[in-house]
């Protein structure tokens, strides 16, 4: 009888091994990582852009020369799939602008009015402010259904020292995708450059656990 009682024991005790195993193993973080290395940058120096037969110069030349109707310069927008495969829409975007109209005369000699800004199309991003410019995060800072997620368009940085990326150095945006029953929560690592004429696109990562946290940096 103890002999019987004391298997009894041990194969309750590792049954509940097992359990708490698979437990684990079933909340364990399951993130994807990806680096991306994109670097956009609106040419400054207006005889530079001249020269340049780059597209988004030559652009820029057509609106100084009067070819093109618009007041706005920009590098287009730069669109990336983060989330899935194939020829999907992507899930977010950005781009650097120039807003002619606060330049004298219209002519863009010190590029004083640039703006870096973030598109997100398919994803949420984290903004806690109250003029659409989102959080800039620190590496190992937790990102969670805590916070204000929003669709839209919002500025990194622009003149007057505004927004949460320019010239702070490599900071992280929060991102979330709906997914079945709840998000996945991921970051964007970015730089944006003081005057807002170089964005940097670094790498991402999204914990495609239902629901999970994730801290900005994280990879595994």
């Amino acid at each position: 009888m103890k002999t019987s009682a004391k298997l009894l024991i041990s194969g309750l005790i590792l049954s509940s091994f097992f359990i708490s195993c698979d437990k684990t193993k079933t909340d364990n973080d399951d993130i994807s990582y990806r680096s991306i290395n994109k670097e956009f940058v609106l040419i400054r120096d207006v005889d530079l852009l001249k020269n340049s037969h780059d597209p988004v110069s030559n652009h820029i030349d057509s609106i100084l020369s009067g070819e093109i109707n618009t007041n706005i310069i920009s590098t287009g927008k730069k669109n990336f799939l983060l989330i899935g495969e194939g020829g999907l829409p992507p899930d977010i975007g950005f781009e650097i602008i120039n807003l002619n109209d606060f330049n004298p005369e219209k002519v863009p000699s010190s590029f004083d009015s640039l703006a870096a800004r973030v598109i997100p199309y398919k994803v949420e991003i984290l903004d806690n402010s109250t003029y659409k410019y989102p959080d800039g995060l620190s590496i190992n800072e937790e990102i969670s259904e805590i916070g204000n997620w929003t669709t839209e368009t919002a500025v990194l940085g622009t003149f007057m020292n505004a927004g949460n990326f320019q010239g702070y150095g490599e900071k992280y945006l929060a991102i979330r995708a709906q997914a079945e029953n709840g998000y996945k929560y991921g970051w964007l690592k970015l730089y944006c450059s003081k005057h807002n004429d170089t964005l940097k696109i670094i790498d991402f990562a999204i914990n495609n656990t239902i629901n999970n946290k994730i801290k900005a940096g994280q990879i595994n």
